[in-house]
């Protein structure tokens, strides 16, 4: 039975080895953030192929192994994981390694990860920026940088708070795993990789910048893109019917399908079986459009690129969207069969990113001990949803490790310019996990 007053003598120990280390912590944070991790977009044609992460990775493993972790590092085979829904053919990990650190317990705890991602979304117009977004700053007691919130911060406090407990003497019993990954902003592919790689826990935690407030449920996203046909001509000179040889607007046509699929959104947001009390209602959206060829010709084709969310209860069997691809694919070929040119070319659909929804129960074990700890600090971590996605759903869905959200920092904050995150939401953030992994894993005898 654990002695209350060991107990409280413990978390003291770690409460005053977080103050007097306070700038160990803002040092760790800043050099993460000083890596430039900006996502890489392997997609055919785009010129943003490299960054920083393999050098971020290998700071991070040495911060790791002062830590007493055992370091697994590799570059994941993309041919290995070309089975995978959420896998691009054009996707690989050349030159950006994961990263995995796992602390043996002594044995009779429950294991825990904790998984975060170094890669950040792009800066931007960097002149709108108060400091270099890769300088890691410090204005007004924050860290201003790229990836400062989302989430090097919430990294940097969750490794501090094992080196703390390193610090004071506290050995776990159950393994604790550290997964740093790439790819998060993307694809989802890095967390993907660890789990296919093996690694499984008892429960996880992601310390995304929620607040310190427990995300449980996410929406899933559909990334997908149609392509529709017309007919060139100069358009300049008035063109007879399509079924006399005139030109066919495919800017037009795609018109109409943006009419279609604003018309199905409606429908989900008016269905009660589309409502979710922590993430609302599904969406579509259309967000790329791509045609024509010259401004005098009746373009011949166009390509619109729409961002889809749904709801846990709207996923198949192995986790995925395949029911509300299905309806929109369905809207439009209604569309089609109301117009004759569209009847003989049928738009094309091709489909990207399928990222999984998830919902975890707000009464579990994980987020009853965050909730908990969270509350000896004088804190309240409430129970929220995320309308986007992270990698919680990941390893809840397919490690069986239920992972809420739990991290410093204002969501409202990320990929803004200014990006920037709290000295002190650190060092709270760094009492927190130190006590979440004790109670969690249990402190051996």
């Amino acid at each position: 039975m654990t002695d209350p007053g060991a107990a409280a003598a413990m978390t003291a120990d770690i409460d005053d080895y977080v103050a007097r280390h306070e700038q160990d912590l803002v040092e760790l944070t800043q050099a993460l953030v000083r890596f430039d991790t900006t996502s890489v977009d392997l997609s055919p044609g785009s010129e943003h192929r490299t960054n920083e992460e393999a050098a971020c990775q290998a700071f991070a493993a040495d911060e790791l192994r002062a830590s007493g972790f055992a370091i697994d590092q590799w570059e994941p085979d993309a041919r290995e994981l070309a089975h995978h829904p959420m896998m691009p053919p054009w996707h690989h990990f050349e030159g950006r390694p994961i990263t995995v650190g796992t602390l043996a317990g002594a044995g009779g705890g429950r294991s825990l990860i904790i998984n975060g991602h170094i890669d950040v979304v792009s800066a931007g117009d960097q002149s709108l920026w108060s400091v270099p977004p890769f300088a890691a700053e410090i204005r007004g007691g924050r860290i201003v940088g790229r990836g400062s919130l989302d989430m090097k911060g919430g990294i940097a406090a969750a490794m501090f708070a094992v080196r703390a407990l390193r610090a004071c003497d506290v050995r776990l019993a159950g393994d604790l795993i550290f997964e740093v990954v790439t790819d998060e902003e993307t694809c989802a592919m890095g967390t993907i990789a660890a789990i296919e790689r093996g690694y499984r826990a008892d429960a996880g935690l992601v310390p995304e910048p929620s607040e310190m407030n427990l995300w449980v449920a996410t929406r899933g996203i559909l990334h997908g893109s149609c392509k529709v046909e017309g007919r060139s001509a100069h358009a300049e000179i008035n063109q007879p019917s399509w079924q006399e040889g005139g030109g066919v607007n495919a800017i037009e046509m795609t018109a109409d399908v943006i009419r279609a699929l604003r018309e199905l959104s409606a429908d989900w947001a008016g269905r009660a079986d589309q409502r979710h009390p922590l993430l609302g209602a599904p969406a579509i959206h259309p967000t790329l459009v791509a045609g024509g060829a010259f401004i005098a010709n009746i373009p011949e084709s166009c390509e619109l690129g729409i961002n889809t969310t749904y709801l846990p209860g709207n996923a198949d069997a192995d986790g995925f969207g395949s029911g509300p691809k299905a309806e929109i694919e369905a809207a439009v070929a209604r569309l089609a069969e109301q117009d004759e040119w569209l009847a003989l070319h049928p738009p094309r659909w091709t489909w990207a990113t399928d990222y999984p929804p998830y919902e975890l129960d707000p009464a579990s074990p994980i987020v009853s001990v965050a909730r908990g700890v969270a509350h000896d600090l004088g804190r309240e971590s409430i129970v929220e949803g995320l309308e986007s996605a992270y990698d919680g759903a990941l390893l809840t869905r397919f490690a069986g490790t239920p992972s809420p959200a739990w991290g410093p920092g204002e969501t409202a904050r990320a990929h803004t310019t200014d990006e920037s995150i709290g000295i002190d939401e650190l060092t709270e953030a760094a009492r927190l996990y130190a006590r979440a992994i004790i109670e969690w894993c249990g402190r051996a005898a």
